[in-house]
């Protein structure tokens, strides 16, 4: 029987000083249903409705929920960080996947493939964010009217300080 999996590599979190405050590694992650068919339209069907080929870009983001559930939307969202303290959701490119410098790379860790994305930098600018208690994957930059692909808790709330870093990627792969 084959099996998606996520996971989510490297999140570590510093101070304006580079000091090492936390990090988290190889964390087991959620793969949402609009995601499930988002991935499968892509390659597989895409003239579905609201789906389609891959999007140029994929953006990871910081939210609060409490809960995730699989079913969870960009609606669902709870307490992303707000833009008035240098916060955007960050980039990454898909129409250079798996070339050398690519916000993505075609990796095989074992008995299986994965996608895995470049490490993205969330820094706080100006003031101290509100908590951050996810990561996730989407295909919009901003707003709610793009695709929820994944989410993963982190092992514990993070609040950057003014000049705090926080470091990110996330990978996403197939096996049987």
């Amino acid at each position: 029987m084959s099996k998606a999996h996520v996971l989510h590599a490297n999140v570590t979190h510093t101070d304006k000083h580079g000091n090492l405050l936390w990090s988290a590694e190889d964390l087991h992650n959620m793969l949402h249903d609009e995601g499930e068919i988002a991935i499968l339209s892509a390659f597989f069907a895409t003239g579905m409705s609201g789906y389609g080929a891959a999007p140029a870009n994929l953006y990871l983001g910081l939210d609060a929920r409490t809960t995730l559930v699989e079913a969870d939307n960009l609606a669902a969202l709870v307490g992303e960080i707000t833009t008035t303290s240098g916060y955007g959701r960050s980039v990454l490119a898909t129409s250079e996947a798996g070339t050398s410098g690519a916000a993505f790379y075609i990796n095989q860790p074992a008995a299986y493939y994965r996608a895995d994305s470049e490490t993205v930098t969330f820094t706080a600018s100006g003031a101290a964010w509100t908590v951050a208690k996810n990561l996730f994957l989407c295909d919009v930059e901003t707003g709610t009217t793009g695709h929820l692909i994944c989410s993963l808790a982190l092992t514990a709330d993070r609040t950057l300080q003014d000049g705090d870093s926080l470091n990110a990627s996330m990978y996403i792969g197939l096996n049987e």
